[in-house]
């Protein structure tokens, strides 16, 4: 099971704690502070489901082969949206995909981590049957970034954090020709290899 670990930047108003702050903006590296999953909470990297999950509940849900293009779920009110594309990344990375500001053209797109909202919106695949039937599939997402990252240890990097609030499905798209992951990416290790010691990890690394 991969573990999920975080480095907050600010914390945010989802969580409503008093040092929580709101950020529309991708966090700042510089302010570091980890954060800390409060119960009931879904990861920013979400695991698949197991005995004690918060999202136990999906596992019995109806599934299904895709989603209804105009399907919506969660919070969708607005102009203010983002577009979504989803994609598995190759190198098994926990990325979500790409978002990028509505109106805005894939080149400013963000490779993200997807955090869901319990109750409101969880990730579009949760409701299918394999977790990758929904790929290269675009969608409309109400929410915010992060204060903090999500950090992958599959790849030993760190993921600008979006809070998924809504979304509402568009539909198949054709695949993206930009590179998959974060700007920072530049090779990939072999499995068991490190690069920590050759750069620094903001993240703790917590427990299971």
């Amino acid at each position: 099971m991969m573990r999920p670990l975080f480095c907050a930047l600010t914390a945010l108003a989802l969580f409503a704690a008093p040092l929580f702050a709101e950020e529309n903006e991708a966090p700042n590296p510089t302010d570091a502070e980890v954060y800390k999953l409060q119960p009931g909470q879904a990861p920013p990297v979400a695991p698949p489901l197991r005995k004690g999950s918060p999202l136990d509940h999906l596992a019995n849900d109806p599934k299904y082969t895709q989603l209804a293009p105009g399907y919506r779920e969660g919070n969708t009110q607005g102009n203010d949206y983002w577009i979504a594309h989803r994609l598995i990344d190759p190198d098994g990375g926990q990325g979500w995909g790409w978002v990028r500001k509505a109106g805005d053209g894939w080149d400013g797109a963000k490779w993200i981590a997807l955090q869901e909202s319990l109750g409101l919106a969880v990730a579009p695949h949760r409701h299918l049957q394999h977790a990758d039937e929904d790929l290269d599939w675009e969608f409309k997402f109400w929410g915010k970034f992060a204060s903090y990252k999500a950090y992958d240890p599959r790849l030993d990097e760190q993921l600008p954090v979006f809070i998924l609030e809504g979304y509402q499905v568009i539909g198949q798209k054709s695949p993206l020709s930009i590179k998959v992951g974060p700007p920072g990416r530049i090779q990939h290790l072999p499995s068991g290899a490190s690069s920590r010691d050759n750069r620094p990890i903001l993240s703790d690394p917590g427990v299971d």
